[in-house]
């Protein structure tokens, strides 16, 4: 009986063991998945013996304008008919 007991109480061990095994790896199946797709912890995996920038702010701080809509970016072309940097000798 005690023999039974044993046997049965292995079973549900090595069940239990196989069970968290299992999860474990779904769990980090799915955290790779997450990690994969994150836009911020993107980063290139190539090498390169060239100068790289590398911008670590924050997507807030990346979208945010840098000249404001009140602040003239352009001018106006405007033509004019005065000659003043001619000199007459």
């Amino acid at each position: 009986m005690i023999a039974l007991f044993k046997f049965i109480l292995f079973i549900f061990g090595v069940f239990f063991i196989a069970i968290v095994w299992i999860a474990y790896a779904f769990y980090k199946q799915i955290r790779r998945k997450v990690q994969r797709f994150k836009p911020e912890d993107w980063t290139d995996n190539h090498h390169t013996t060239k100068n790289t920038i590398i911008d670590r702010r924050s997507s807030e701080q990346r979208k945010k304008q840098v000249i404001g809509d009140d602040e003239g970016e352009y001018v106006d072309f405007t033509i004019s008919d005065k000659k003043g940097t001619e000199k007459d000798n």
